[in-house]
């Protein structure tokens, strides 16, 4: 039986050493400044610790890098300069006319997960006038990250944005995104030295073709100073289902919140309509049983099952016999997800019958607490309460065994990646607020 209070205790100490006043790092070395879907999750683990204030500090620290078009960018350079690669030098978020003028961000987004994070925080708040008076704050700055979301990232308004950068799914170097890249060309591209191999031995980070694809995107996206055209000419353009589907989760949370604020709701029922739809359509392939991701290069689904497919469940977008076709043929299966000889722990990034599961190396097919908590909660809202509580206690045993890592080994529960890793932390805290 492992004991919470310590590991508590623990994580507490985690996110008060990687606080740094206006934000919390995710890693002071490693990551030292801002991160979109980082923040998110960083203010569940202050709520957990009753520290409201110091969550909304942290959303509004997001919400400070907003562009003017209203696109959240996936970095914002508190802190800055500091040693990370790439830093806002490279990114040049000053040749944007959209972009902040006394703040340099990154020109790309992450995962949309701001929405529901400040429900989470407006239920669970005992302040209920700070928590209504938060609500009202953020909520423009929402509406309009979504509407982005929904005019350059959905041009022929099919239901579902786009990503045009593999760190726009959260997920850099996920086989998912393998054949995608292989189009993205990097002649010519200056020499650059990494900073994240310093800091974590390089069989655990992405190879050095894939972070030259990486910085060649964003080379591609600023010649066109991150407008419409840099999205309608970039040779990697997927529709991800793990960022869609937390955007139609954050866009649930957003008409709950219209409606206490007395906001309109009519363009959020639009929303969550065209997505329900397209799920169905276009991201769930029936043969296959899965929630798979669509190439918009080649215009057909990407077929590689991956742990964000799992994510669906989340934001609800699976029909009750879809979600048992996923658990049934994957994720209780020992060849794809389950544990067997050769692994112990769920949820492993990528399915380990696929020919790029990588065990050790970052999105590859390491275990990642912030998705295993997504889909914990997303089985938990289908009925499957038995298997997520099983994710629940091996993410705990992972945690306790080796500490507060970024990503753990699914055959060992050896820790990798950076230590002291600020999101492992709050989500142990905050695990049970996702349930909303």
């Amino acid at each position: 039986m492992i004991e919470i209070d310590p590991l508590r205790k623990a994580a507490a100490e985690v996110l008060r050493r990687n606080d740094r006043g206006e934000f919390t790092a995710p890693s002071p070395r490693q990551y030292p400044h801002l991160w979109l879907w980082d923040a998110g999750f960083t203010a569940l683990g202050w709520a957990a610790l009753g520290d409201f204030e110091r969550a909304y500090r942290e959303v509004r620290a997001a919400l400070r890098g907003q562009w003017r078009n209203g696109m959240l960018p996936h970095v914002v350079f508190y802190g800055w300069p500091s040693a990370y690669f790439p830093g806002a030098d490279l990114w040049r978020s000053d040749l944007a006319p959209e972009a902040p003028t006394d703040l340099p961000t990154s020109g790309i987004t992450q995962p949309p997960v701001l929405g529901f994070v400040i429900q989470i925080l407006f239920q669970h708040d005992p302040d209920r006038q700070r928590a209504s008076a938060f609500a009202r704050e953020a909520f423009p700055a929402l509406r309009a990250y979504h509407r982005w979301l929904h005019t350059a990232r959905d041009p022929e308004g099919i239901g579902l944005s786009r990503i045009v950068h593999p760190w726009e799914s959260g997920m850099d170097n996920s086989p998912l995104w393998d054949a995608p890249l292989s189009r993205v060309q990097t002649e010519g591209l200056p020499p650059y030295q990494r900073a994240d191999v310093h800091w974590v031995h390089e069989e655990q980070r992405p190879r050095s073709i894939e972070y030259d694809r990486f910085l060649a995107l964003i080379l591609h996206l600023r010649s066109h100073r991150y407008g419409e055209s840099s999205v309608r000419s970039s040779p990697f353009r997927v529709y991800d289902v793990l960022f869609n589907a937390l955007r139609h989760r954050s866009e649930e949370a957003l008409f709950v919140m219209a409606q206490a604020l007395g906001e309109p709701t009519g363009e959020i029922e639009e929303w969550l309509e065209r997505s329900r739809a397209a799920f169905q359509t276009r991201l769930w392939d029936p043969e296959i049983g899965f929630f798979l991701d669509w190439d918009c290069g080649t215009d057909r689904r990407i077929p590689v099952i991956a742990a964000g497919g799992l994510v669906a469940l989340y934001a609800g977008l699976a029909t009750p016999d879809q979600a048992k076709e996923m658990v049934d043929r994957h994720l209780r299966n020992p060849k794809a997800f389950a544990p067997n000889g050769g692994t112990r722990y769920l949820v492993p990034t990528v399915s380990k019958a696929d020919p790029g599961w990588e065990p050790r190396r970052y999105w590859r097919g390491p275990i990642w607490i912030n998705l295993n908590a997504l889909i914990a909660h997303g089985l938990a809202r289908y009925g499957f309460h038995e298997l997520a509580e099983e994710i629940h206690r091996h993410t705990l045993a992972l945690i306790a065994q080796s500490g507060f890592h970024e990503y753990y080994d699914p055959r060992t529960g050896e820790g990798l990646g950076i230590g002291d890793f600020t999101w492992s932390a709050a989500l142990l805290l905050g695990w049970d607020l996702l349930s909303g």
